[in-house]
């Protein structure tokens, strides 16, 4: 017998800027007359999140609340899929600069109210894509995300957003991220395989693997995409110029980029993206490494409570 709460809450203190560190004393007081009884697990360095979520499904909780970004909830997806046992629930407690998958949920961005959606949701099963890719360092990785992957400006962008002050806030941060990463990023040419039947070559501004509909601070990229459909939705961003950027970033925050000439989109279960250039991979917010890479759709592989 467990001798511990149903519930543990992963914090990240770092997330929002260090704004979630520095709110936690007066939110967890009301979040204990919100959720079931709960320990309270904080992030101290990168890769935390997923040794604390390896820990918690070891230890036999429940579920897991995770307090932070989409980074930090990427990291405790990781952390709970593990081929020995089956993935326990998670519930999303928003706190970070993007925080763009819960909008795709249509979880609250206030934390009482996402709170509440937690205690009063169900566990419902999500698709996740699982990706291999080569990083930093040049050595093969395996991952797993839940939202968007983004190759190519993404990567740029989330290197530039993610080393500055986010004091702005999600749009602002991302929005000034976009101007500054603009004026020095060259389109790469990317050759694309989907479902190993489909394979072309493009110049290409951003190679978008959508399972969630928005990234990049509320960037709604993909609004065909559904997290329970078996699919990405594939958007391929061509080759734009610099003004072509600026005079259709509206485009992205009302869904309406697909509508652009230079834009495809694509459904797949499988991706495949080479490159003889440096091609970056912004996976779920996070700079993470470079092609080559192979995407695969999970269905259904993981409960998140909404």
């Amino acid at each position: 017998m467990q001798n511990h709460p149903p519930w543990v809450v992963i914090v990240n203190p770092a997330s929002a800027d260090g704004r979630t560190g520095r709110q936690w004393s007066h939110n967890v007081t009301w979040l204990r007359n919100l959720l079931p009884p709960f320990q309270v697990w904080p992030t101290t360095h990168t890769g935390h999140a997923r040794e604390l979520a390896e820990k918690a499904v070891q230890s036999g909780y429940t579920t897991i609340a995770v307090h932070g970004g989409d980074g930090t909830f990427n990291e405790v997806v990781n952390g709970i899929l593990n081929p020995s046992s089956p993935p326990i629930p998670l519930a999303l407690l928003p706190s970070g600069t993007g925080a763009d998958l819960v909008r795709t949920l249509g979880i609250s961005h206030s934390l009482p109210e996402a709170a509440r959606q937690a205690v009063g949701g169900s566990a419902q099963p999500i698709d996740i894509g699982q990706v291999q890719f080569t990083d930093m360092e040049g050595r093969p990785v395996q991952r797993y995300f839940v939202n968007v992957t983004d190759v190519g400006f993404g990567g740029d962008l989330v290197r530039y957003v993610n080393s500055h002050s986010k004091r702005l806030g999600g749009k602002l941060s991302f929005l000034k991220g976009v101007l500054v990463t603009l004026f020095q990023y060259q389109n790469k040419r990317v050759h694309i395989s989907i479902d190993e039947k489909e394979d072309f070559e493009i110049r290409a501004s951003s190679v978008v693997i959508a399972n969630g509909q928005y990234f990049g601070g509320g960037m709604w990229v993909a609004p065909e995409a559904r997290l329970e459909d078996g699919y990405f939705n594939l958007v391929v961003i061509g080759d734009v110029s610099k003004m072509e950027v600026l005079t259709n970033i509206t485009r992205l925050y009302r869904g309406t980029i697909a509508e652009h000439p230079k834009v495809e989109t694509f459904q797949a279960r499988s991706i495949e993206l080479t490159s003889e250039e440096e091609v970056l991979i912004d996976l779920d917010g996070e700079l993470v490494g470079r092609l080559p890479a192979r995407f695969q759709i999970l269905p259904k592989k993981l409960p998140i409570i909404f």
